[in-house]
């Protein structure tokens, strides 16, 4: 059976853009009070990052999580029907040809939600199958195209959408606590669509395998919390350690499954949660800072959009790494749980 391919990505930011150093500066310094914050948005080698917001001033009253979730949705619709009208257009399909439409998220949401209300937006089909992947975390963009893979390998004539939207930016906090101050360092907002089908376009990336591994017992270590004053993000130092214990023998395994090792992987396209977490999973898996370049790119002009980010990664590989037919690239995200998400893809 032909694996079914990725047909087009389309990625996308909110209109404001902030200089990370100025984030700390202008928006965050009062409400942090910490002396050691401005080093840690410093070493967090991000130039830039996104926000639905364009100043500090609906989050110094520390708004309530509902006041939060309303300026997502409201914006999610808005910036989730620019970004998916633009992976179609590239895929060269409509709204009527989605048969599964995948919504992807852990920073809002509501019932109705987004697969609904873009459903009818967009003017897909009432017979259309919807999934919401909702509250997982960053690695949920790869367990996306897992579910994808799933979709088409039953139904091998079928065209899935997946949508991630992640704006963390509304979640910022205030306080000193040095998990508050890294997460209030890394995050940023950006949405991506991707389109799955038959495999049909030039050069399209294909969906070969995927696989997640789970470590339970190590759930405490990453978390986005409710609170009345939107979520809480608890994010360990430990983190990027323990990836770097963990992930090679899962790599090994996994690319064994396809008859491959790491010296098949063209392209390496790793979560960028964080610098650390880049370099720790590169040096654990023996990777050249050439091999870490798109990860690293995407952090310093976007920061961590959770979900969403994965696909910036795999995007920049195919526009600027210039894939060529049969060339692998092994993409890979972390998240709670402890969870790692892994995908093959192969060009033709």
């Amino acid at each position: 059976m032909t694996k079914p391919a990725i047909l087009s990505i389309a990625t996308g930011v909110p209109d404001y853009q902030h200089e990370q150093m100025k984030l700390h500066d202008h928006w965050l310094e009062p409400y942090i009070n910490s002396r050691r914050a401005r080093a840690i948005f410093s070493a967090a080698q991000i130039d830039t990052r996104y926000s639905v917001l364009p100043t500090v001033d609906f989050l110094a009253d520390q708004p309530s999580t509902q006041a939060r979730n309303a300026i997502y949705m409201k914006t999610a619709r808005i910036l989730g029907t620019r970004v998916i009208e633009k992976a179609l257009s590239q895929a060269d399909l409509t709204p009527q040809d989605i048969d599964h439409f995948i919504v992807i998220s852990c920073t809002g949401f509501d019932t109705p939600g987004l697969d609904v209300i873009l459903a009818h937006d967009l003017g897909m089909r009432s017979d259309l199958r919807r999934s919401a992947l909702i509250g997982m975390g960053c690695q949920a963009g790869l367990t996306g195209l897992d579910r994808a893979l799933l979709e088409l390998t039953a139904r091998p004539t079928s065209h899935a959408l997946l949508l991630a939207v992640e704006f963390g930016t509304l979640h910022f906090q205030h306080g000193s606590s040095l998990e508050n101050i890294i997460a209030d360092a890394i995050f940023g907002d950006g949405l991506a669509a991707v389109v799955v089908g038959p495999g049909r376009a030039a050069c399209s990336p294909r969906l070969i395998d995927t696989m997640t591994f789970s470590d339970y017992g190590l759930q405490a270590l990453m978390g986005f919390h409710l609170s009345d004053m939107g979520y809480q993000i608890h994010l360990s130092t430990r983190v990027s350690k323990v990836l770097r214990d963990i992930v090679p023998e899962h790599v090994d395994a996994f690319l064994a499954h396809s008859g491959l090792s790491r010296s098949d992987i063209a392209f390496w396209g790793l979560h960028p949660g964080g610098a650390k977490i880049i370099d720790y999973v590169g040096e654990a898996l023996g990777l050249a800072d050439e091999a870490l370049h798109y990860p690293r790119r995407v952090l310093r002009q976007y920061g961590n959009m959770s979900s969403a980010t994965i696909f910036f990664v795999l995007a920049d590989i195919i526009y600027h790494g210039q894939p060529q037919p049969g060339d692998f690239a092994l993409l890979l995200a972390f998240g709670p749980g402890m969870t790692v998400e892994l995908c093959l893809v192969q060009w033709e």
